[in-house]
């Protein structure tokens, strides 16, 4: 039986992530298929794309089913940012997740991010998950 993947995706991104949770700076991650107003998934991967990273080596991050981070279903989680292989202001984090997200509302899950020093930029955060 073949797998079939795809992600919710936020390609809008945040600046000036900084060592504190921000609620203004959540990424929302949104499931953009048709279809019922409430779903589970089968998340496999989160991935964080970054810019303009000052001081910053590692990424503290956990979702949320609400904008004020209250909700939590994955609780805070730490990753070492990969600095990119010739522009070290560039870089990326991963989580391997193997969870089944349910009762997604409104299609839509909220990231949210610090540093553990300095600061940084998101240029777009997706989640995969199995179809």
């Amino acid at each position: 039986m073949s797998r079939s993947y795809d992600i919710m995706l936020n390609s809008v991104g945040s600046s000036g992530i900084s060592t504190n949770y921000d609620t203004s700076k959540s990424l929302p991650l949104e499931y953009t298929k048709f279809g019922a107003s409430e779903i589970n998934v089968y998340a496999s991967m989160l991935e964080i794309q970054l810019s303009n990273i000052s001081s910053a080596t590692k990424i503290f991050s956990c979702l949320s089913r609400d904008l004020a981070g209250d909700k939590l279903l994955m609780t805070e989680t730490k990753s070492d940012i990969q600095n990119g292989i010739t522009t070290n202001t560039l870089g990326a984090v991963s989580y391997r997740l193997d969870v089944i997200i349910r009762d997604v509302q409104d299609k839509t899950l909220y990231l949210h991010i610090r540093t553990n020093s300095g600061s940084c930029d998101v240029l777009e955060a997706s989640l995969t998950y199995e179809c």
